[in-house]
């Protein structure tokens, strides 16, 4: 079975997509992976355990992990199935725990409720970042590998790379150990960025340009396309108020220092998410807090898989926003999809159908 490969070849002969030997050695073992997935039937699961029960892409920022994800969850031939953000499943996670908190072993519980929706479960850019998540991973997977939940994910870091320097890392080892066990370890070696391949980049990044405000609300003017637009007030969001600039139905514009200079979690941004398709950021400056660059990269990551649009306003290049501290490498990921999300291919893109857990 060559349904990785074979769709590979096709992109690359009509210049789709450009032919790399990496990628192309990672869908050999994808399809390798398919078929012997497909041939797990009713008796043979009933029968044996497998050892291994998913896959680990990683590898370095736009090297072509989330392509070689999508295509593989489209490709496989297994009806229940998700593929849904880290971030965001996570998310989801922390608040069935929350509805659970009476439970015993609550962690098992929602492993065996997401056996029953799902065989394989997709994860795009798994990152671990906060000890709230670093303290439960180990028994989550536990629970989705006593089940045989399949799990396929991409991140840009090694296994024993993950939550680096975190808070208790050391309650953290066993869910290295246990990824490194049950998941196959692939790593996507192409140190090609092909988000810098695309020249078509629109004009919704306003880069240390005067009057910027007056171009903001030029675009802003433009995707309102409605009557219902609020200005100066604040919008409520995980209970908490957020003072925005402007507000319509499907756009809104927030003040760097506030969506990201503010306490904020990820649970904010992906509520945002949820509720617009496009959001404004003004003001961007060079940052030297970790904190502030951490919440820009949320911010990205939650917009950028939900395929969502961003427009800016910044006094210096999207590559200049953060480039010391023990948070520039990561960072160096943001950078990337900033790039990649100027273009018009980025903006003709739709979001994936994703089943809510």
């Amino acid at each position: 079975m060559k349904l990785l490969q074979n769709w590979y070849l096709a992109q690359t002969k009509t210049n789709s997509l450009i032919y790399d030997e990496y990628q192309n050695a990672i869908l050999q073992q994808l399809d390798i992976f398919i078929t012997n997935f497909s041939s797990r039937g009713f008796f043979a699961r009933l029968l044996s355990s497998p050892d291994m029960l998913g896959i680990y892409i990683y590898g370095d920022v736009g090297c072509g992990k989330s392509m070689i994800l999508d295509e593989l969850f489209r490709q496989i031939p297994e009806k229940q199935k998700t593929r849904i953000h880290f971030h965001q499943f996570m998310s989801d996670i922390h608040q069935k725990l929350a509805n659970l908190k009476d439970q015993e072993a609550p962690l098992d519980v929602i492993a065996k409720e997401l056996r029953q929706k799902y065989r394989i479960i997709f994860l795009d850019e798994m990152h671990v970042s906060d000890i709230a998540t670093a303290m439960i991973l180990k028994n989550l997977l536990l629970g989705l590998f006593k089940y045989e939940v399949y799990i396929v994910t991409s991140s840009n870091f090694a296994p024993n790379q993950l939550y680096p320097d975190g808070l208790m890392r050391e309650r953290f080892l066993g869910a290295i150990e246990l990824i490194q066990q049950k998941l196959q370890i692939l790593k996507l070696n192409s140190n090609r960025d092909y988000r810098l391949q695309h020249n078509t980049h629109n004009m919704l990044f306003i880069i240390n340009i005067s009057k910027s405000h007056d171009k903001l609300t030029y675009l802003f003017n433009k995707f309102a396309a409605d009557n219902q637009i609020i200005n100066d007030d604040e919008i409520i969001i995980q209970g908490r108020p957020i003072w925005y600039v402007k507000k319509s139905a499907h756009i809104i514009w927030f003040k760097f220092d506030i969506i990201c200079g503010e306490n904020r979690s990820q649970l904010d941004y992906l509520e945002l998410s949820s509720k617009f398709d496009y959001i404004i950021i003004e003001d961007i400056e060079p940052v030297k807090a970790k904190d502030i660059a951490r919440r820009l990269t949320w911010l990205v990551d939650i917009l950028y898989d939900n395929r969502k649009k961003i427009i800016l306003s910044a006094t210096c290049g999207v590559g200049q926003i953060y480039v010391k501290g023990e948070f520039a490498i990561e960072f160096s990921r943001t950078v990337s999809r900033l790039i990649e999300m100027q273009t018009q291919e980025y903006l003709t893109q739709q979001s994936l159908e994703s089943i809510a857990l």
